[in-house]
């Protein structure tokens, strides 16, 4: 195995990381950042929920439009870096999204909605060509507790990271 400690907090490796947990601060997602991104992914494209304010205003129970789920998805690398400080000098650039065991999106995300990401290390393992694969809980959720994203989120963490 690997000795990373080097790099890593208070001299913690990599399995200590494990029950280490963080909020991000709240953000909110507004309509021209959902319309920008449906022209650029097709995500959304035709669907008046995501797209039409008014019409979702008049026949939707949210108050009006709702954000993507993969636009939920693509914010949480961002929120991740705001939320889990505490795991040490860490080079982003070897540190690799390394897919989701779980996605679910519980429940809808209304657009200006105020969210917030929670994270929390569940598992770190040795990976069979070096480094590391790190599991996490990460959950987006309103300002009213309720969830909108619930995922078992993976990264490789290569040895490098910590050089």
């Amino acid at each position: 195995m690997t000795d990373a400690s080097a790099g890593t907090p208070r001299g913690k490796t990599p399995e200590a990381w494990v029950g280490e947990e963080g909020s991000s601060p709240w953000h909110a997602i507004d309509q021209a950042t959902v319309d920008h991104y449906a022209v650029l992914t097709g995500d959304g494209e035709g669907e008046w929920v995501h797209l039409d304010s008014e019409r979702a205003a008049r026949e939707l129970p949210y108050g009006g439009t709702i954000v993507p789920g993969f636009l939920q998805v693509a914010h949480l690398t961002k929120l991740f870096a705001e939320a889990l400080t505490g795991l040490g000098d860490i080079d982003p650039n070897h540190a690799l999204n390394y897919g989701f065991d779980r996605l679910r999106f519980v429940s809808p995300l209304p657009v200006g909605a105020k969210f917030r990401a929670r994270f929390r290390v569940k598992d770190v393992r040795p990976h069979p060509s070096g480094g590391y694969v790190v599991m996490q809980d990460a959950a987006l959720e309103k300002e009213d507790g309720a969830l909108t994203l619930a995922a078992e989120w993976l990264f490789h963490i290569s040895d490098r990271a910590f050089h």
